[in-house]
């Protein structure tokens, strides 16, 4: 029999030397499915929408511009920055002699319906006479007569239209109510035709517009939008530029007052909040969140204390919670306190009171 001792040790067999491996190497993953000791987190639901601040300006699609339609001098125009109210006299320009061919024009036309009524009358007369007794030629004279004068006629009543339209466009009055914002011509000069003289701003034609991140952008959902400045005042949508801009992907788009018009001057600086519907968001404690250039995630806590990773995105922060798109549901546990460390399937010891978001 052999005996053993340090100057002559046992040679260990390889089966031997698996073995003593495997007892080895047991030890630690015994250890790795000890419980962590946890607290949790109450997930609550979020039934307001996803919500971003935006910072807008007022602004106007256009402004209205007054311009001469007739040669004349201008008799009076209102100064510039001036508040007017819908038909309200801004400009005019001199009438006399607009007003001096008209009276000549109706008083030729008088004078054409008597003609016409003389040539009507003495045509009916003529051709009454019996046994032939005036010439064809007499009778067709009287007709072209009364053809010319029915003719002249027309012209004259055409004419008399056209020149009252043009003595109405003499005087300029506000469309609506509002501001004039521009003068580019002086009472006592004389204008022709196409003269600029103002530029109009209507108060109802104010709007906000908004340069919003694409990502921001939901096209197909609904969102509310409202003015934070106003107590919340409602805007609506009222149309989107196609044109993308491409160094911040920013998206234009123009809001609309629903009821009121907005007490804003133009160029100034208001802040819009979106609303957009989105029923996956929940809102989170705020040590529940782990973040990583992989993604986001929390430890889920199920009904048997065992944590699942599950991947959250992140939309916006709150001053006691995170507001978060996740497939995770209202009243679910996650670990709060203890996440360090932590393997999916793991077994938890959950610590003290589920705590909820105050």
């Amino acid at each position: 029999m052999k005996v053993y001792n340090s100057k002559n040790p046992p040679v260990l067999q390889k089966p031997a030397i698996l073995l003593w491996v495997l007892m080895m190497f047991s030890l630690p993953v015994t250890a790795a499915i000890k419980p962590s000791l946890v607290s949790v987190g109450v997930v609550e639901s979020w039934n307001e929408g996803e919500v971003n601040i935006v910072n807008c300006q007022v602004s106007v699609p256009f402004l209205t511009a007054f311009s001469s339609e007739n040669s004349a001098t201008l008799t009076y125009l209102i100064p510039k920055g001036s508040d007017v109210k819908k038909g309200e006299l801004i400009a005019q320009q001199q009438n006399f002699y607009y007003a001096n061919e008209l009276t000549r024009l109706k008083q030729q036309l008088e004078i054409s319906d008597t003609e016409l009524k003389y040539s009507i009358s003495e045509y009916n007369r003529l051709t009454g006479l019996k046994n032939n007794m005036i010439a064809k030629t007499q009778l067709a004279n009287l007709l072209l007569k009364r053809h010319q004068s029915s003719a002249k006629q027309k012209q004259l009543t055409n004419e008399i239209a056209e020149l009252e339209y043009r003595i109405d466009r003499l005087a300029f009055r506000a469309p609506a109510n509002g501001v004039i914002v521009e003068t580019f011509s002086e009472p006592g000069e004389y204008l022709t035709q196409g003269t600029k003289i103002l530029s109009f701003l209507a108060e109802d034609e104010k709007e906000i517009s908004c340069q919003i991140p694409v990502s921001k952008f939901a096209r197909n959902k609904h969102t509310n939008y409202s003015l934070m400045e106003t107590n919340s005042k409602p805007l609506v949508l009222s149309r989107v530029s196609q044109l993308i801009e491409n160094k911040g992907q920013f998206i234009s788009a123009y809001l609309k007052s629903k009821a009121s018009l907005l007490p804003y001057f133009i160029g100034q600086r208001v802040r819009v909040r979106m609303n957009t519907v989105n029923e996956q968001l929940i809102r989170l404690p705020l040590d529940s969140l782990n973040l990583s250039n992989a993604g986001d995630y929390v430890w889920k806590v199920d009904s048997g204390n065992k944590v699942r990773k599950v991947a959250v995105k992140l939309i916006a922060n709150q001053s006691d919670s995170f507001l978060v798109q996740s497939l995770l549901k209202a009243g679910e546990r996650v670990v709060t306190i203890g996440r360090s460390g932590l393997v999916s399937d793991q077994q938890v010891l959950v610590s003290g009171p589920v705590r909820g978001i105050k």
